[in-house]
């Protein structure tokens, strides 16, 4: 019987059909959902700025740690590009992480699903994904298939793919 069901939430379109069908399946199964996100600490910048931007978070993130400086399309980009003494990047990284959990617990909200408990990790996605799952106790462990890689659309992404075979609950993956 699954009891508990982790999340583990990217901000992607997949990630938000998973984010769905996990609310959807916490409340017909009246099981407890706990979401997840790892931090993309050394993801290509450029990835970053798509994934914020498509959640519109970019803009936000920027006023919150540039309040000086006008936001223009694209100025996120060389924010996260350039050199970074100050270590802005992660700091603009851990707000978007941020965003993205506050959104996602409003979005259980709206399906009428309460979080047990949310938690935001650095490191390897899958490994950080495995170790929330064992720390929960999950019975069930659901997210989105990214595919980035050059067969996008072809095979599961690389992190669900460890996810799914080191995993001993079961896990769902949504594309």
């Amino acid at each position: 019987m699954i009891k508990k069901i982790l999340m583990a939430h990217d901000g992607s379109d997949n990630g938000h059909r998973a984010l769905d069908l996990a609310a959807e399946l916490s409340s017909k199964l009246g099981a407890e959902l706990s979401l997840v996100h790892v931090l993309m600490h050394g993801r290509p910048a450029k990835e970053l700025v798509r994934i914020a931007e498509v959640e519109h978070m970019v803009e936000t993130a920027h006023r919150e740690f540039f309040p000086d400086v006008a936001y223009t399309s694209g100025g996120a980009f060389r924010a996260l590009d350039a050199a970074d003494p100050e270590n802005r990047t992660g700091r603009v990284i851990a707000a978007l992480g941020d965003q993205l959990m506050h959104r996602a617990e409003e979005r259980c909200g709206d399906l009428g699903v309460k979080i047990a408990q949310t938690s935001i990790r650095s490191g390897d996605y899958a490994d950080e994904i495995l170790e929330a799952a064992e720390s929960a106790s999950a019975d069930m462990i659901v997210l989105g298939s990214r595919g980035l890689g050059p067969v996008k659309r072809t095979v599961l992404g690389s992190v669900s793919q460890k996810v799914l075979h080191h995993a001993p609950q079961t896990v769902v993956i949504v594309k």
